[in-house]
């Protein structure tokens, strides 16, 4: 049940190692606030807390044992993985990705009525999308597992 534990958590953290990185805070250049601007207009900074609190909702669910470590669980993920800690790479990422202009476009989408509804539902979106996704994996596993187990064995 350990082996189990240890390897659930080495897994959520491989999955989200990457928004974990913090670097030094670029210069406040217009691109970037055009980015943070965007950011915001999306609920980022809310959403990245909830998002991760629905998901370790859902793993825990899914990985009874996890239950037992639950409060530490969480307050790893409230200490490492909240706005603060990954809002510089959010920034980069999107000013590497987009223009100041197209940034500048997205926030004005995300300001309006039908922006704040995507925005807001997002998250839960993307949530209950990997769960559709999950569901239809979940019963063909055996067959996954059989055919790596007859690649191995070289068959």
């Amino acid at each position: 049940m350990k082996k189990s534990l240890i390897l659930w958590v080495f897994l959520l953290l491989v999955s989200v190692g990457g928004a974990m990185a913090q670097t030094q805070p670029q210069a406040q250049s217009s691109h970037y606030k055009a980015a943070e601007a965007m950011l915001v207009a999306m609920g980022t900074p809310k959403a990245t807390n909830d998002n991760v609190q629905e998901m370790l909702t859902m793993q825990m669910e899914q990985v009874p044992a996890m239950k037992a470590a639950e409060v530490e669980v969480r307050s790893f993920f409230a200490k490492y993985m909240n706005w603060d800690a990954i809002k510089d790479d959010m920034i980069k990422l999107y000013m590497e990705e987009f223009t100041e202009k197209e940034l500048k476009d997205m926030t004005a989408f995300y300001s309006s009525p039908t922006g704040k509804k995507l925005a807001q539902k997002q998250g839960t979106l993307a949530m209950r999308s990997t769960k559709i996704g999950q569901d239809k994996i979940t019963p063909h596993m055996m067959e996954l597992e059989e055919a790596i187990k007859k690649k191995m064995q070289g068959e």
